[in-house]
């Protein structure tokens, strides 16, 4: 069986997480280099501030708020009267999927549950919440036409 887009936009997320990008990061770097948009060097420093939900905060988790980035450049507008219905039914989406999978958006919550339920690291579960982003954010775009799959 070949390896999807998303497969591997997934995999290369992953493994950019655990050479030490954040969350955030790794879901854009995964992004740009599966497929054929470019990030400025800016973004990608941008991406930087979404660790540990939100600068440490523990609030929304980095990769979810990563992917939803990339979904907004995708499907964003440049003009006030230009519509975001799409792009909002797209990160709704996105977001309740995630929510469904982690039983939460939230980074304190979801690593304190895997601590506690699966008996692993604080952020030791981390690259699930990258796989499952950057696996969507590659099937969110192609459905929505952003992307060819």
């Amino acid at each position: 069986m070949s390896e999807t887009l998303a497969d591997k936009t997934a995999s290369d997320a992953v493994s950019y997480f655990k050479e030490g990008y954040a969350c955030s990061e790794a879901v854009l770097l995964a992004f740009e280099k599966n497929t054929e948009i470019n990030f400025s060097d800016e973004i990608k420093r941008g991406m930087s501030a979404f660790v540990e939900g939100i600068g440490g905060s523990g609030c929304i988790c980095g990769a979810l708020s990563g992917a939803v980035f990339v979904l907004s450049s995708m499907g964003g507008r440049l003009k006030p009267d230009e519509p975001t219905d799409k792009l909002n039914k797209a990160v709704r989406k996105l977001h309740d999927g995630f929510r469904e999978e982690f039983k939460s958006a939230c980074c304190r919550v979801i690593t304190k549950n895997a601590s506690k339920f699966l008996g692993i690291g604080k952020f030791n579960s981390c690259h699930k919440t990258v796989d499952f982003c950057a696996r969507q954010i590659i099937e969110i775009s192609i459905e929505n036409g952003w992307i060819k799959g």
